[in-house]
Parts: C-alpha cells; sequence; structure tokens
C-alpha cells in the first residue's frame, strides 16, 4: 500500500489539486470574535477576505488539535501502513508540534508515522508536499519521501510583497521582520521566509517598484525548476506577473495559488508572493 501524504490548510492547496495527488489537508482555523471557521471546509476565501476587509472584528488563527490529526492518521492507517506529514514552519504555529504528539500516540500502537517541520508555509509548503505526493504515487517508500522532501525544501525559496505591515504586526508572526516596524507602514515591504520565520529583505516605495524587484529576485536565480505564486486579493497582479515570468521562463512551470484565511490573516490584502524551487546541483 502506497504511503500517505498529509499536509495542512496553510499548504493553501486546492481541494481538488489535493484530491488528485491523494493528499489529506488538516485544516487550521480562523476566528472572529466568537465565530470560528475551519480553514477550506466552513469559509470561502472571498467570504474570508470581504470579512477582513470590511469587519469590525479581526481575525485570529489557530492550529488544528491532536485529536484533529488522530482523526485523520486513524482514517488513513485503515488504507495504509505509514504516513508523511508535513507542516507549516514549527516557529510559526503550533500545527507542528500537535501534529507530532497525535503521531507518537500511534506510533506506540505500531504505525510509522514521519512529521516534518518545512520550515515554509503556503507556496513553499505546497511544494514540499506535491513533491512527496509524486513520489509516494510513484510507489516510493517513507525513506525515499522523506529524502526528496528534505530536498525539495533546501531548494525552496519564499518572498512575500506586503501592502501593509499592520496585519502581520498585529498578528505577531513578524519575527525578525520587526525591524521593518516604525514609521515605515506606508512603503511596501518585501519580505523574506529564511530559517523558518520572516525576515526583512527590502522596503519599497511604490507598488511599481515592488514588483520589479520581485521580478529581479525571480529572475536572479540561474536554474529555476518551478514557481509558484500567491496572491490574497489582486489577482490580476498575480496574472501580469505571471505573464511577465512566462516570456522569461518559458520551459519553467508557473502556477497560482489564493492565499486562505489563515494566510490573509496575517499577510491582510493586497500581498502577492513568489516561491522558487530551484533545481538540483
Amino acid at each position: 500500500m502506497a504511503v500517505r501524504i498529509v499536509t495542512d490548510s496553510t499548504a493553501d492547496l486546492p481541494v481538488e489539486f489535493a484530491h488528485a495527488l491523494g493528499i489529506s489537508v488538516v485544516p487550521l482555523s480562523v476566528i472572529f470574535g466568537d465565530e470560528v471557521y475551519r480553514e477550506g471546509i466552513e469559509i470561502s476565501q472571498d467570504l474570508f477576505y470581504d470579512k477582513l476587509i470590511n469587519g469590525k472584528v479581526l481575525p485570529t488563527t489557530s492550529a488544528p488539535s491532536i485529536g484533529d490529526f488522530l482523526e485523520v492518521y486513524e482514517s488513513q492507517l485503515k488504507e495504509a501502513n505509514e504516513i508523511v506529514s508535513i507542516h507549516i514552519s514549527s516557529k510559526l504555529s503550533a500545527t507542528y508540534s500537535n501534529a507530532c504528539q497525535a503521531a507518537q500516540i500511534l506510533r506506540d500502537r505500531g504505525a510509522r508515522i514521519e512529521v516534518i517541520d518545512s520550515r515554509v508555509v503556503s507556496l513553499g509548503l505546497s511544494l514540499a508536499t506535491t513533491a512527496a505526493a509524486r513520489v509516494a504515487r510513484e510507489g516510493g517508500d517513507i525513506d525515499q519521501i522523506k529524502e526528496v522532501v528534505d530536498s525539495t525544501i533546501r531548494r525552496i525559496r519564499i518572498y512575500i510583497l506586503l501592502d501593509t505591515l499592520e496585519y502581520v504586526r498585529r498578528g505577531g508572526r513578524i519575527g525578525r521582520a520587526r525591524a521593518f516596524l516604525g514609521g515605515i507602514l506606508r512603503v511596501k515591504p518585501l519580505l523574506e521566509l529564511r530559517d523558518g520565520e520572516v525576515h526583512p529583505y527590502e522596503r519599497l516605495r511604490t507598488k511599481a517598484h515592488a514588483l520589479d524587484r520581485l521580478f529581479q529576485i525571480a529572475t536572479s536565480y540561474p536554474k529555476v525548476q518551478e514557481v509558484a505564486i500567491g496572491y490574497s486579493t489582486n489577482p490580476q497582479d498575480a496574472h501580469d506577473f505571471v505573464q511577465r515570468l512566462a516570456a522569461v521562463m518559458p520551459h519553467v512551470n508557473i502556477w497560482v495559488a489564493r492565499f486562505g484565511p489563515v494566510i490573509g490573516t496575517h499577510g491582510g490584502p493586497g500581498v502577492l508572493g513568489l516561491g522558487l524551487l530551484e533545481g538540483e546541483e
């Protein structure tokens, strides 16, 4: 029986894409006051961003519980003996920790479950998870899948262009990018996800300059294997950026995803993300 692949909803995988690759997704929750919604199940992206922009209550987020993971793992173990579970950076969420605790409970019962801290999120997590799923579908064993995931994670580069730092500041996930705070909330902050947390990269004065800089970064890597573009509320920006990249990377797979409620809570509207997977040496 094939190894089963599990991730969490911060991978921002479209439901049909996850289903096609046989990936099980454990949802995080987004909370507006007393209203709790499981990401990807109980609130649509359109409704979330409408509530975020026009509502009076700022959302918070919550990791899946140990019980949530047990439910998914036990379901998968009915069809397989082994699971690889790949999750959002442990520096950004308790998701990885809760997955580890659930996995240990089932290991004590004889299951083999490997939980991997991706050290990335969203576009990066999607790249790592889909790489795992492809190996699993080809009949790879758990050690081969882990090797591919580890290799993929080392080659992922993530950059995030925010419209404002306000949402990431309120969400408390700013990490080392705290250095950007102060009187510069009006600039366009370009952040980098490195070592599992958010780091400051550059401050850009205008949106046009920021998009040009993001393009320069994307094209500065000599051996790009795959590109992922993410957006929160600006699909036209994402489309235009893809077209721009496709013109200079005609043989590279470039795909687009929309950031879900959890990423949207911390990034806010107007976010554009760039995920790069470098080729192997």
